[in-house]
């Protein structure tokens, strides 16, 4: 196969990966939280609170104490409804330490608890299926992927119709990415496209198209002129 290196992942997603400019931690918040979390009798307010101080954490680029907050919630038996919701946040934080095998492991922990509804269960399988790509292991990567695109599908009939909103573009975007390093490079471009069309021209679908049409002139031909009046609408060059 070619690229066998891999290196979409150092084009694409290590760069998408890359931290942001943290904001110094607040402690006066961190406390609020703690009070909020201690005080309140409601479960949801509970939660929110500690949701809220992962976030605290989490932005201030200290994700190890942001996933100890997560293991709190864990070990709240009185909070099990949200464990599935911990769970996936703290295989987000995951990701953002390039900790892929950590995140998995979440992501599945998070599926094992069941979606509390189907747009949380589309982004459990969306995640796992682009952790499995950062491990090269396309099959799992592909399996988990087509289970998120049937989710956004439910998603989409139930309400995002309804409001005029697109389908989610992720699971498209990550399903390309399996096709193309599994051969199947027409399959690869159409899911491709699809995610240009969903996020309405997001640059990281249409810079794995570029690279696609790139490696494979075969599928270039075939494939340019149709997607071309695509990305003219969106603005954006192949």
């Amino acid at each position: 196969m070619e690229n066998s290196s891999f290196d979409m992942h150092e084009e694409m997603f290590i760069p998408m990966l890359s931290q942001k400019e943290f904001i110094p931690l607040d402690q006066e918040k961190v406390a609020h939280e703690r009070r909020c979390y201690v005080m309140t009798p409601a479960l949801s307010s509970k939660w929110s609170a500690l949701w809220d101080l992962m976030k605290l954490y989490s932005d201030a680029g200290l994700y190890d104490d942001a996933i100890a907050v997560g293991r709190e919630v864990l070990s709240d038996h009185v909070l099990e409804e949200y464990h599935a919701n911990a769970l996936f946040r703290m295989g987000q934080l995951s990701e953002h330490k390039n900790d892929f095998d950590m995140a998995l492991k979440f992501y599945l922990e998070s599926i094992d608890k069941e979606a509390a509804n189907p747009e949380l269960g589309y982004w459990q399988h969306n995640n796992a299926g682009f952790c499995y790509l950062m491990k090269q292991e396309f099959e799992r990567a592909e399996h988990h992927c087509r289970i998120a695109l049937e989710f956004d599908e439910q998603n989409w009939k139930g309400w995002k119709q309804r409001w005029g909103d697109p389908h989610q573009w992720n699971a498209w975007k990550n399903m390309g990415a399996a096709m193309e390093y599994t051969g199947r490079y027409r399959e690869a471009a159409s899911f491709y496209t699809a995610a240009i069309k969903f996020s309405r021209g997001t640059e990281r679908a249409v810079l794995h198209l570029r690279r696609l049409l790139k490696r494979h002139s075969d599928v270039a031909v075939y494939w340019k002129e149709p997607v071309q009046d695509l990305l003219t609408y969106y603005n954006v060059t192949v």
